[in-house]
């Protein structure tokens, strides 16, 4: 992937297989990452719905697959939404559905870098450039404004890596919520919620660490077309400097490479890592440089 950017490629043009079962998701993930523009072709990609996997996962994951061939029927557009665009939808659409395809895409990407037509979006006959005016906000979920916390807790289910079961009642007796704004659209959210006491034994049982009387970091979400903005650092730095009294601890997946990266950058470490019988997975513990929770033995 190196080597093609190397040599110049801004965009790859994917054909869509007949046989759905064969998206090739990691090339997609390598080629967005080394800032090169995925589309994805073929108008019998919706023949058989929105709601099938490939299609899915083209629609929730605008920051990997950039854009694809719309569909003849324009007004399918309306319903191809991702999960956070169900909550409060962005103003306007991707600036790429207003160009003929992908010759005009390319002719773009020889203006801007892909990371910078990704973020374009048109509305009211303007552009808009997306995570240019981000603003960051904490407060203890009794001071939310009103609806907020309606919106994080969709957030959080909407990035669909959370038992939904405890959402709302954990965020409205969270020590703090941290959620970014822009355009009057959340666009980010985390918090430190108190760890519930199932978890705090389970946690005693399976790494022998006691975590009572810490708080736990969680329920991060980014919308996806703020992601790689650095807007889960800022909730992460600005909830870990507030946390006041208490010591700070995240559970993270060990194949979760992306929140990893996070963390290591807000000068956090893993201290151990356990496995979780309720996730059937490997699970890390990390905590703030300086913070340890009682009884710790560190790992290397």
């Amino acid at each position: 992937m190196a080597q093609w950017v190397n040599k110049g490629v801004k965009l790859i043009q994917w054909q869509c297989p007949k046989d759905r079962s064969s998206m090739p998701t990691d090339l997609w993930w390598q080629a967005a990452k080394a800032g090169i523009w995925n589309h994805v072709s073929g108008q019998d990609l919706f023949d058989n719905g929105i709601d099938t996997i490939p299609v899915l996962y083209i629609l929730n994951q605008p920051h990997v697959v950039h854009s694809f061939e719309l569909p003849n029927d324009r007004s399918q557009l309306s319903a191809m939404s991702h999960a956070y665009d169900k909550i409060d939808p962005l103003p306007g659409i991707p600036f790429w559905q207003t160009l003929s395809g992908p010759e005009e895409i390319l002719s773009c990407l020889a203006r801007y870098p892909a990371s910078h037509l990704a973020r374009l979006r048109w509305g009211q006959g303007a552009r808009i450039v997306l995570g240019n005016d981000i603003g960051f906000y904490f407060v203890s979920p009794g001071d939310l404004p009103p609806g907020y916390l309606d919106q994080v807790c969709a957030m959080v289910i909407a990035g669909g890596s959370v038992d939904s079961t405890h959402v709302r009642s954990n965020l409205e007796n969270a020590f703090l919520i941290g959620y970014a704004l822009e355009n009057k659209k959340m666009v980010g959210c985390s918090c430190l919620k108190h760890p519930r006491k199932a978890l705090i034994h389970r946690l005693k049982k399976a790494a022998g660490l006691d975590f009572s009387g810490c708080v736990e970091r969680g329920y991060t979400s980014v919308r996806p077309e703020y992601r790689s903005l650095g807007v889960g650092r800022r909730l992460l730095e600005g909830l870990t400097a507030r946390a006041g009294k208490y010591k700070v601890f995240a559970i993270i997946d060990e194949d979760n490479l992306a929140t990893r990266k996070i963390a290591r950058w807000n000068h956090t470490r893993k201290i151990t890592t356990y496995f979780s019988e309720k996730t059937n997975k490997q699970m890390g513990i990390w905590m703030p440089d300086g913070m340890s929770p009682k009884s710790m033995k560190e790992t290397p």
